[in-house]
């Protein structure tokens, strides 16, 4: 992790959401947005994300035993992670029923990439999973996204499942 990373993740602190960080929330996730628009084209455009999308996020928390949280530094927000705690396999046809920890979305400003704040709000999912009593943990990334796997790869997240594709 470059200096500048380290200095970051030092000032960074990760707390649950609340109810005032909606606008600064849904600033991050245009950023995503934006940048994975460039990668898939069947994702939403980054005006048209709202407060309904931070909306599905907290039912999905509350569903799945989850927590919403930010980073917060010194400018404020500067990225967030949806993560839940109790995702049962038991309806998936080939697997054993087992539960595990999901992100289902994490988050962070354009400007703030690299510097440390993913890997924070990743090991801050990490822990909430581990005094879940889980033993698992996944979460999504768009193939395209070398940058996300890369990133995901050096935490220690490898591939368990593709989806694979083919245009009609």
């Amino acid at each position: 992790m470059p200096t500048g990373a380290t200095r970051l993740r030092e000032r960074l602190t990760i707390r649950d959401y609340r109810d005032g960080d909606e606008a600064a929330v849904l600033a991050v996730l245009r950023d995503l947005q934006a940048h994975e628009l460039q990668i898939y084209d069947r994702a939403r455009p980054p005006e048209t994300m709202g407060n309904w999308y931070i909306d599905l996020l907290k039912q999905a928390a509350a569903d799945g035993r989850g927590r919403i949280l930010v980073a917060e530094g010194e400018d404020g927000v500067l990225g967030y992670a949806a993560m839940l705690t109790r995702v049962s396999a038991e309806h998936e046809r080939d697997e054993i029923p087992y539960t595990y920890a999901y992100v289902d979305d994490l988050g962070v400003r354009a400007a703030a990439r690299s510097r440390g704040v993913g890997a924070a709000l990743l090991d801050a999912c990490e822990t909430i999973a581990r005094e879940a009593g889980q033993g698992w943990i996944r979460l999504g990334v768009l193939a395209g996204n070398q940058r996300a796997r890369s990133f995901y790869g050096r935490q220690g997240y490898g591939e368990m499942l593709l989806t694979l594709e083919k245009k009609l």
